[in-house]
């Protein structure tokens, strides 16, 4: 077997990552921090310095789908929202290394330095109000929205869509529904 053409699959990348992708507080590993593991430069992207507005992401943009968070307590996601949204991206022909994950709660964006600088063609804001990136207008949760030829909706958090309750059940499909005219699915 070819190594060069091995894929793995998300779910997977995800298990053996997890101390680099995601910060787990009150955990170490080694003699690191977990904070130290999730900030190592191999698995964060940035796009221009930090002397002109340098743009921390985690994933590697292949398909220049943007998603954009709001999580104060880990530089990107959580474990269980890393995972969720893997299982997203599966269902969308997507993985880790299609997108660029942005945590507006750790840096300050716009809309348009997320155009500029990571040629964001889709934009996924989970529990973003679109005033925070600077999007003069604002759309009703699930609704696909075209602006600067860029497709853009709006969601609730991560964790709330993954609720097994009757409501996380009807958010998750109301996401379906808007991600299948998204992307064509």
């Amino acid at each position: 077997m070819n190594e060069e053409k091995l894929k793995l699959p998300d779910f997977l990348l995800a298990d053996l990552y997890k101390n680099s992708l995601v910060e787990i507080h009150g955990r170490t590993t080694d003699s690191r921090t977990t904070k130290e593991i999730a900030l190592e430069p191999s698995e964060i992207k940035a796009v221009a310095s930090e002397a002109n507005n340098q743009i921390k992401y985690l994933g590697e943009n292949a398909k220049n789908v943007t998603i954009v968070v709001n999580q104060r307590d880990v530089d990107f996601l959580n474990k269980n929202d890393l995972t969720f949204l893997t299982s997203i991206l599966k269902a969308c022909q997507l993985n880790l290394s299609d997108i660029a994950i942005v945590n507006v709660a750790k840096q300050q964006l716009t809309f348009q330095q997320l155009k500029d600088k990571l040629n964001c063609r889709h934009a996924l804001l989970f529990d973003v109000d679109p005033s925070t990136i600077k999007l003069p207008f604002t759309v009703p949760a699930f609704q696909v929205q075209t602006f600067n030829e860029c497709t853009i909706m709006l969601a609730p958090t991560l964790s709330r869509l993954n609720q097994t309750t009757q409501d996380g059940k009807l958010l998750k499909t109301k996401l379906w529904m808007s991600l299948k005219q998204m992307f064509g699915i």
